[in-house]
């Protein structure tokens, strides 16, 4: 038997009573692109596409699956913690982060009105004459199922 059988077989015992269910979606997504350490850009430019189409799908979506939105939030944290030790140098801001998913899902300042308070303040934002407040990143964090984090 082998070491990662054994260890499987173990965790299988001492987890036997905490059933959860695991969504089939989720499955499948992490067999077409497993969920792992990003460690080189071709790597990271895959994560960004498959973290692109899952974002369009479900924000024309109606009702959104829980295994797309667990996969997809574990990839955006991969994507982020790549980044950082990657491109730790560079300096991105919350509002050049929001700038870059408007443009990536062609978006317009009134499409973000709802979330952000209404298209004079998105305008202030994205030219820099206004912060990003708390309730405004809670709000763009689920409006773009991405970790808040990006936005601060």
């Amino acid at each position: 038997m082998t070491a990662a059988k054994k260890i499987i077989d173990s965790l299988k015992l001492d987890l036997k009573s905490h059933t959860h269910k695991v969504d089939p979606t989720y499955l499948k997504l992490v067999e077409i692109f497993p969920l792992q350490q990003i460690t080189s850009k071709t790597q990271h430019s895959l994560a960004l596409k498959v973290v692109e189409k899952l974002i369009t799908l479900l924000n024309a979506e109606v009702k959104a699956e829980l295994g797309i939105e667990t996969y997809l939030q574990t990839l955006s944290e991969l994507v982020s913690d790549y980044e950082q030790k990657e491109y730790k140098s560079l300096n991105i801001s919350g509002v050049d982060m929001l700038a870059y998913l408007m443009k990536l899902q062609g978006l317009t300042q009134t499409d973000l009105a709802k979330e952000l308070g209404g298209q004079p303040i998105v305008s202030k934002i994205l030219k820099g004459e206004r912060e990003l407040n708390l309730r405004q990143i809670k709000a763009l964090s689920k409006r773009f199922k991405v970790t808040p984090d990006i936005f601060i």
